[in-house]
């Protein structure tokens, strides 16, 4: 599937549920361009849990850093500010500019991913590997016969319902296509983290930086001993078809408009334009 035909479809998507226009152009959560943006004009949205981590690094290494991707550390910013290898556009745009003139010369992009795969990596960064995060906390104060020694699936399952029930509410694991302005921003290039190694590709050729590697991802580098995808229906099929419903239910725009598979489809965690959403209902902003 070519780069055009998926953001065609994207459009086609928020065009068929009636997606309203909205009268100023919202920007996606958080645009960043790498500090070497005069070279590299490249604009990047930052999706949390769709390959952000690998990206930063990337950018790390147009502003000349020659560092292993291993040790690249802080890449987020934060109390690493000084590490960080990206501009924010709102702050280093001059304020009487318009948004349209700013972004002209850039090449934007944004990468989205399965919802599925999307939740439990956040389950799998927030929580196994932080058990002293706020969401790791919340499982165990909200979910009496889940312990630190339970199953990480049974930890998955506790997490799952509570982010069902909005008790816990993080933008890693929030739906991606309101976030991410998909329906009203003007994307060159609208990226699935399923299939980057072929996507950076594109990105590199625009931008005239194929001669710097992009960073593969946690379980390529060695960090985790098996990718997200893989563990997908070890951690899911232990849910019963009301619990799944209940899944699809809440990352339902994010499924019909941005056309991923959902598990039980053979093309899963991949896109799969031909299926069909049963979503009849009128269309409603905070959905």
């Amino acid at each position: 599937m070519g780069a055009e035909e998926y953001l065609n479809f994207v459009h086609s998507q928020c065009e068929k549920y009636k997606v309203p226009a909205p009268e100023d152009r919202p920007k996606p959560r958080l645009l960043l361009l790498p500090k070497t943006y005069k070279e590299y004009p490249l604009l990047y949205a930052s999706n949390p849990k769709s390959g952000s981590t690998s990206m930063k690094k990337w950018f790390l290494r147009l502003g000349g850093s020659r560092l292993d991707f291993m040790d690249m550390t802080g890449v987020h910013g934060g109390a690493y500010t000084k590490y960080t290898p990206f501009r924010s556009l709102v702050s280093y745009s001059p304020a009487d500019t318009s948004l349209d003139d700013i972004i002209a010369p850039y090449y934007k992009v944004a990468f989205v991913r399965n919802p599925l795969t999307r939740l439990l990596s956040g389950f799998r960064d927030k929580v196994l590997r932080r058990p002293g995060s706020k969401s790791g906390k919340a499982i165990y104060e909200n979910s009496p016969t889940v312990t630190q020694d339970s199953s990480d699936e049974d930890k998955f399952h506790a997490f799952v319902k509570l982010v069902l029930a909005e008790k816990i509410v993080n933008m890693h694991f929030g739906s991606q296509w309101q976030k991410m302005q998909v329906c009203s921003w003007p994307y060159d290039l609208l990226a699935n983290t399923e299939t980057t190694t072929e996507q950076i590709k594109v990105i590199q050729e625009h931008v005239a930086a194929q001669q710097f590697e992009f960073p593969g991802s946690r379980s390529e580098q060695g960090t985790d001993s098996e990718a997200t995808v893989t563990l997908a229906h070890r951690f899911y099929d232990g849910f019963e078809a009301a619990v799944m419903e209940q899944i699809y239910e809440y990352y339902k725009w994010d499924f019909s408009i941005l056309g991923y598979a959902k598990l039980d489809n053979p093309n899963f965690p991949y896109v799969d334009l031909t299926q069909e959403f049963d979503y009849s209902e009128p269309w409603l902003l905070d959905n």
